[in-house]
């Protein structure tokens, strides 16, 4: 064989190999706030309710932002609410924190998902009041309201009426205030805390260097809450496809919702047999154009 024949049989392989490649790594749907590689839900920044306050203070939740690789996903918080909580004599630990983060891939509003049990939670604040005992990833969960015990709100009309009168502006990120995907009446019905559920990873926390390096910047949508709180999972926890992501105070004083997906991850041995059969697909073609040449 020429070395003519030998360069387009490496070129034709080569091809065949970045088509394959390609072909396994679909870009993602772009969301309106999907930044270098970041989809972020930005918060209003005069709805957190800290005391007598409205606005800012302690409870003001400025946006969230998850970010995800092949098998990692990444997620970031900008508050003012740090992990070790707000202090309150009032509440029964003489502490509030975050509650828990939810993930719903179901396609059903919270409440059903929550019924049917197939939400998935994430205890990330070591000293909140979660059912669960551990910081992780949790599937099978249930949630429940810890705002009885936390001086909250009982439901989430209450806190919205509330931030309303104030002339501020009450939302939930990615969802308007008043969504009918959460409930938004009845007694202690801000549902901000796993109940149950069944471990099925860890989190990893990041600092803020290493957020800053993934190229996460709060900062571009005027989110600049004194907190800036991360963590990873591996996404081998949680399904692929679409979900809706929230997490509350555990007073319901703020909360924020996100929307997004994670794409399926190929299991190695399908992207082997698909590399390996586009490679030949790509050789039998160099062959066939170099017999054609001869002739």
């Amino acid at each position: 064989m020429n070395s003519i024949s030998k360069n387009s049989l490496h070129w034709t392989y080569s091809v065949a190999i970045f088509c394959a490649i390609f072909a396994l790594q679909q870009p993602k749907a772009t969301a309106a706030t999907l930044s270098n590689g970041w989809n972020y839900a930005i918060d209003s920044f005069n709805d957190g309710v800290t005391g007598g306050q409205v606005g800012g203070g302690d409870f003001e939740f400025y946006g969230i932002a998850i970010k995800e690789t092949s098998d990692t996903a990444f997620i970031a918080i900008n508050s003012n609410l740090s992990l070790a909580g707000y202090a309150s004599i009032g509440a029964e630990r003489g502490n509030v924190n975050y509650g828990d983060l939810f993930f719903n891939f179901s396609g059903q509003n919270f409440n059903t998902a929550n019924a049917n049990g197939s939400l998935f939670g994430i205890r990330f604040a070591a000293g909140n009041d979660s059912g669960v005992a551990t910081t992780g990833v949790y599937t099978n969960v249930t949630a429940q309201s810890v705002t009885p015990t936390n001086l909250g709100f009982s439901n989430l009309n209450q806190y919205n009426t509330l931030v309303a009168s104030q002339g501020r502006t009450p939302s939930l990120g990615d969802l308007a205030a008043t969504d009918p995907y959460f409930q938004q009446t009845g007694n202690n019905t801000v549902l901000n805390s796993i109940a149950t559920g069944t471990k099925v990873g860890e989190i990893n926390f990041l600092t803020p260097a290493t957020l800053s390096a993934l190229g996460l910047n709060f900062a571009q949508f005027n989110a600049v809450g004194s907190q800036t709180i991360g963590f990873s999972f591996n996404k081998s926890s949680m399904p692929s496809g679409n979900y809706i992501a929230n997490f509350f105070a555990e007073c319901a004083n703020d909360g924020i919702a996100i929307q997004g997906s994670f794409e399926a991850v190929p299991e190695p041995s399908t992207w082997f047999g698909t590399l390996v059969g586009l490679s030949f697909l790509g050789i039998g073609a160099a062959k066939r154009k170099i017999k054609r040449k001869i002739a």
